[in-house]
């Protein structure tokens, strides 16, 4: 007897299961989906319902001119995908799904709008050590301020560091920052100075002791790009300084700042030289090109 009331039970329990499984619902859909392109790649985003009634997010694309699907958990409401490239617009396939192991109901499917992925940028890599000098002439250059008396602004770039130059200290006076301004006719690419300190004369106060650099377009709008770090030193007057810059920066309008010295309202320098630094260029959008094409 108690063999036949299992047997009945079991199949109860059965039918039940196999009458669950041919009424698997439908799956509730996700809603507000959009695609956003990242670098590479595109961020997908979603409102996940209240009633979270599906198993899983399935997103599909194409990559390289094959499917790729990918599965999402119901608890998650966006996806970034990555190992894109800027040459391919496509767009993305989005459905919730309920699955048991032997039924699947799939939800709506919504398609999102066509998008590029954000182009890499390439990674450059400068040698501070390899510079190859810009031609300048005193023609090219405007200073803030200038010593009507002495030092003027041709003894910068005259190739002696006896000589030198000098701000204002007897009339015209203003307190630093004070520049050297390079006017070219074109852009040109600047990644580093050296420079002579002033050769006849003790007053170590004068001396820079910080340095910045600001860049534009016109000679009118200025943008301070870059700054040394303060109090350096400027106690040796017998060697040329060298100051190399973040990266090499193309504008046609420069100016070096001079941020600081002893606190004196004056600056002088024996020479000044401008640079290009040597740069090495990685393509890494190619990079992502050849891993794509060969998925």
């Amino acid at each position: 007897m108690k063999k036949y009331i299992y047997c009945f039970l079991l199949s109860i329990f059965i039918f039940s299961c196999s009458s669950n499984e041919d009424n698997l619902n439908a799956p509730i859909d996700v809603a507000n989906i959009t695609a956003t392109p990242i670098v590479g790649g595109a961020l997908l985003k979603w409102q996940i319902p209240s009633d979270s009634s599906f198993t899983y997010l399935e997103v599909h694309y194409k990559k390289n001119a094959k499917d790729v699907i990918e599965k999402v958990s119901k608890y998650t409401d966006s996806l970034m995908v990555e190992g894109l490239i800027n040459k391919e617009p496509l767009d993305f396939e989005l459905r919730t799904v309920n699955e048991t192991p032997d039924m699947r109901n799939e939800g709506q499917l919504f398609t999102t709008d066509l998008i590029t992925p954000i182009k890499r940028q390439p990674d450059v890599s400068y040698f501070s050590n390899d510079l190859t000098e810009l031609n300048v002439d005193a023609t090219m250059l405007d200073t803030y301020t200038q010593e009507t008396n002495e030092g003027a602004k041709e003894n910068l770039v005259d190739g002696d560091p006896a000589t030198y130059w000098h701000t204002a200290w007897s009339a015209g006076v203003a307190p630093l920052p004070h520049w050297i301004q390079l006017n070219f006719e074109e852009p040109k690419s600047l990644g580093a100075i050296s420079f002579w300190f002033r050769q006849n004369s003790g007053d170590v106060a004068g001396r820079p002791s910080q340095w910045g650099l600001e860049v534009s377009d016109d000679g009118q709008s200025w943008v301070r790009v870059w700054e040394s770090q303060a109090n350096l030193s400027v106690l040796d007057t017998s060697v040329e300084h060298k100051i190399n810059f973040d990266k090499n920066y193309k504008f046609q309008y420069f100016r070096v700042m001079i941020l600081q010295n002893d606190g004196k309202t004056y600056t002088h320098l024996g020479e000044i030289s401008f640079y290009e630094m040597a740069t090495a260029i990685v393509d890494k959008e190619l990079e992502a090109e050849e891993i794509y094409y060969s998925y």
